[in-house]
């Protein structure tokens, strides 16, 4: 990991992570309107991402770990995290926008909340449940006014929300199993060595892997492409995960919207609507709640003429001992 890479706040990483994720939404629904199936898409974006990392990681002298609990926290990490949502991102955007796919994946850090607090056994604070709340209202509202969604059928929308789902569990997960004495570049390597394992086997007994299969250049870039993304945006991640928790690590999908909404209105013309710039608003704003970056409680404290002078206050990430402390103190 380049030193100015490990200098840089977890912030920045996480915003150059959710660009990363807006610009492989847009280069997977290319791949997906291609007619490319998402078995042989996700083949290639390992086979790239892996050979890329693997190398690096020889090169460098960071090789993946093959103790028992590495190969697990390879095996958990990979399927939640990485996986499973490019399966179903393959499988939905040739269905639906990639703007709408981008809204849901918000959904991350609301279900990563939940997730938390089920796994901990303990009750969320009532300013993240009330944001959690506020957070479904705005996805709802962005669901059906946000978006031409007239000509998909609702199967394809409940597959959409297992995205954000399985990446709320690959959060959690790797938060709570992360080694202690893990290398992001070696973490990510193996990671991404063991799907491509597991997703190339069936593949390769398969007719149907070879390049000159596919519809022209235009998707074997595009897949190239997002599999150097999948590549640095996992060394990135395991970078982040090793300094903050999951629930730090979720604000990804803030970004990861917003990027990739942005990107899809670019490359395929897809509307942005007033209807969705307010639904995404609320969604925001019961983000910030859940995470902790508006409260409620202060500004019942302050008087009306401060809560107005007031500046905004920006916190900073928490561990899962810090927010219990907190939440006992609220």
């Amino acid at each position: 990991m380049p030193r100015f890479v490990r200098s840089l706040p977890p912030t920045a990483v996480i915003i150059a992570i959710g660009a990363l994720v807006g610009v492989s939404f847009t280069l997977s629904k290319y791949v997906a309107i291609a007619g490319i199936t998402p078995q042989v898409a996700l083949f290639w974006q390992l086979l790239v991402a892996s050979l890329v990392l693997i190398t690096i990681a020889v090169a460098t002298g960071k090789r993946p770990s093959l103790r028992r609990r590495y190969l697990f926290y390879y095996l958990g990490a990979g399927i939640l995290g990485i996986s499973g949502p490019a399966l179903i991102g393959y499988t939905v955007l040739s269905h639906v926008s990639t703007g709408f796919y981008s809204a849901l994946v918000t959904l991350s850090p609301l279900f990563t909340f939940a997730i938390t607090a089920l796994v901990e056994k303990r009750m969320l604070p009532a300013y993240r449940l009330i944001g959690i709340l506020i957070g479904l209202v705005g996805i709802s509202f962005a669901t059906h006014s946000g978006f031409e969604l007239s000509g998909v059928a609702p199967r394809w929308i409940a597959i959409a929300l297992a995205g954000p789902l399985l990446l709320a569990m690959g959060n959690v997960f790797r938060s709570r199993a992360y080694p202690s004495d893990g290398n992001p570049m070696a973490l990510a390597a193996g990671t991404l060595g063991l799907q491509l394992i597991l997703i190339g086997l069936p593949v390769l007994a398969s007719s149907h892997i070879a390049p000159g299969s596919m519809s022209g250049l235009g998707p074997i870039a595009a897949l190239f492409g997002i599999g150097l993304i999948t590549a640095l945006s996992y060394v990135l991640t395991f970078e982040v995960q090793r300094r903050t928790d999951g629930v730090g690590f979720a604000q990804v999908g803030y970004f990861a919207t917003l990027f990739g909404i942005g990107f899809g209105a670019l490359a395929f013309g897809e509307p942005i609507r007033l209807t969705l710039i307010v639904a995404l608003a609320v969604l925001f704003l019961g983000l910030a709640l859940t995470n902790g970056h508006i409260r409620l409680a202060h500004f019942r404290r302050l008087p009306p003429k401060t809560q107005a002078e007031a500046p905004l206050k920006v916190t900073r990430f928490q561990s899962s001992a810090e927010e219990n402390k907190d939440a006992d103190h609220q």
